[in-house]
């Protein structure tokens, strides 16, 4: 089975991240959401629908990406696949 992983960097997403992640097929088996330092509730959207929530305080989509790749890379199980979305 292929191991696939989506990182979504966010910003303000409250209201489109539930259905982005409402829509992910059933074959990915992790979703991480990069918060990038959102002041909604975002956050608290993306992990009552599933999501593992990351922080990133700096801003911009490349530092939201890079910490969502960083935490992909400590894990012992490395995907096969790694999807960027949007939020």
């Amino acid at each position: 089975m292929t191991n696939i992983k989506v990182i979504i960097p966010a910003f303000n997403e409250e209201k489109s991240i539930g259905l982005v992640l409402q829509d992910i097929p059933s074959n990915v088996n992790e979703v991480i959401v990069v918060n990038n330092n959102s002041n909604d509730n975002t956050h608290k959207v993306a992990k009552n629908n599933g999501a593992t929530v990351l922080l990133e305080t700096n801003k911009g989509y490349g530092y939201a990406c890079l910490k969502g790749l960083e935490y992909i890379a400590k894990q012992q199980s490395k995907p096969d696949i790694i999807v960027f979305l949007d939020g």
